[in-house]
């Protein structure tokens, strides 16, 4: 049985793509993002649109079909200390909005 991990993804626009990787190598994820786009995410799953060579038009991978889970929600839906893993994916500026820039600095 391989090894699961359990990972935080902040920013869910730059962190869809490996959310939607780790999802897919059976990890569980989440993603921190507004509120609007957690719902939606929540709702009908990450979906990722991408070319493969081979392949005409694009491959279309939604994180509902995927063996591991993918949820989203605000700054206060997670604590990082509770994951193997933590990355940063959005902008700089977004570092010192209040709720982010308490889950990147404790």
């Amino acid at each position: 049985m391989p090894t699961t991990y359990r990972i935080l993804i902040l920013g869910a626009s730059y962190g869809s793509l490996l959310g939607i990787k780790l999802t897919l190598a059976g990890h569980t994820v989440h993603l921190v993002c507004l509120p609007a786009e957690a719902d939606l995410i929540n709702r009908e799953g990450a979906i990722v649109r991408m070319p493969v060579k081979g392949r005409d038009g694009l491959v279309e991978i939604n994180s509902q079909r995927l063996p591991g889970t993918l949820a989203a929600g605000g700054t206060t839906a997670f604590q990082p200390a509770d994951y193997d893993l933590v990355a940063l994916a959005m902008q700089e500026p977004q570092y010192r909005v209040p709720g982010v820039r308490e889950l990147c600095f404790p």
